[in-house]
């Protein structure tokens, strides 16, 4: 990338734990100009504070790698998409090159993320781990990025600063798994059989260092250390809607904007369709919206029906309007959803 011009400024966020640095940058991507919006945000660890075994922190990734590549796709087939003005390598995107995800940036599915499983240099064709071809018509937009991995997000070597040592007395990093009901927990090893290095507790030896991150997922720290961590992460600005699919059941999904402009009530996350959002109701029928707040897991629903009017709430209080809570950066929510069917959360861009 050719760097041409740039601007600085800084962003504070008072209230959220996250402090954005921002640089406007014009770069040159691949033969196309592309602005992004650069910087670095500040996650909080809570620690433990001597007064308990661990402490939680949910984060959210509110930065996303640098574009690696955009362009129009002029066809598409089960789970491919081809772009005759690329100019790919074979497995360009995948493999040895490491995990590489493509978002749909127009049309009626801008935002959907989908892993990259196959670069075909000759035919530019990519294979998906999704099938788009009923969603798609041709022409759309895209872009193509990198996953964050441990090693990108926190350091190769534990750069970060999270407790390291045997899989009892280290930090503990959890991704859950809304499919299989599961947490996989990785953590830095320092100590013990299996060498030095980010590690699963399902295994001691292997290298856990490109697990990969996605965008939206939650991220849980179950931290050991009394102190509180600050973890910088720099990246670019995640601009335009974000789609992320809730299931049945307990969802983590991370805040992939890094201000804190996105609310109940600009979500979108109750659409009033529940193919498309969450299950309105009672404080009892419908889906629910956990915020932690280091002590507590505050809890919020669309009201739809009883006494106290429409619209959302909390489940301390019936009456009080809670569209304005905000959904923090840098942090993720858990969604609870009641309905048993899926569906794709489309979050608007709230700045």
């Amino acid at each position: 990338m050719k760097q041409s011009s740039y601007s600085r400024f800084l962003v504070k966020l008072l209230g959220s734990g996250v402090a954005l640095l921002l640089l406007v940058l014009s770069t040159q991507c691949y033969g196309q100009v592309s602005s992004c919006v650069c910087g670095f945000i500040t996650l909080h660890v809570r620690g433990t504070g001597n007064t308990s075994s661990s402490a939680l922190s949910f984060l959210g990734l509110g930065l996303t790698r640098s574009v690696v590549f955009r362009g129009n796709l002029e066809s598409f087939g089960p789970g491919t998409i081809t772009d005759l003005q690329a100019h790919w390598t074979d497995n360009q995107f995948n493999g040895a090159n490491g995990p590489h995800y493509l978002e749909i940036t127009s049309g009626s599915h801008a935002g959907f993320l989908t892993d990259i499983l196959d670069t075909d240099g000759l035919s530019r064709t990519l294979t998906l781990a999704d099938d788009l071809s009923s969603v798609l018509s041709g022409g759309e937009t895209y872009t193509i990025r990198k996953h964050w991995t441990l090693a990108t997000l926190f350091g190769p070597n534990n750069q970060a600063g999270l407790g390291a040592g045997s899989n009892v007395s280290a930090d503990e990093i959890l991704i859950y798994n809304p499919a299989t009901g599961f947490y996989t927990t990785d953590f830095y090893k320092t100590i013990g059989l299996g060498g030095t290095g980010w590690r699963s507790t399902a295994s001691s030896s292997f290298n856990q260092a490109n697990a990969q991150l996605d965008l939206t997922q939650g991220i849980l720290i179950r931290r050991k250390q009394a102190a509180n961590l600050e973890i910088k992460i720099f990246g670019t600005v995640k601009t335009g809607p974000t789609m992320a699919e809730v299931q049945p059941g307990l969802n983590i999904l991370g805040n992939v904007y890094p201000i804190d402009t996105l609310t109940l009530g600009n979500s979108c996350l109750y659409t009033g369709d529940l193919s498309t959002g969450l299950t309105g109701g009672s404080n009892v029928s419908a889906d629910k919206v956990l915020i932690y707040d280091g002590l507590t897991y505050r809890t919020y629903y669309y009201k739809t029906l009883g006494l106290g009017g429409i619209g959302w709430r909390s489940t301390a209080s019936s009456s009080i309007n809670a569209s304005g809570t905000i959904l923090p950066a840098g942090a993720s929510i858990l969604i609870q959803r009641i309905n048993n069917t899926a569906f794709l959360w489309q979050a608007a861009q709230p700045f």
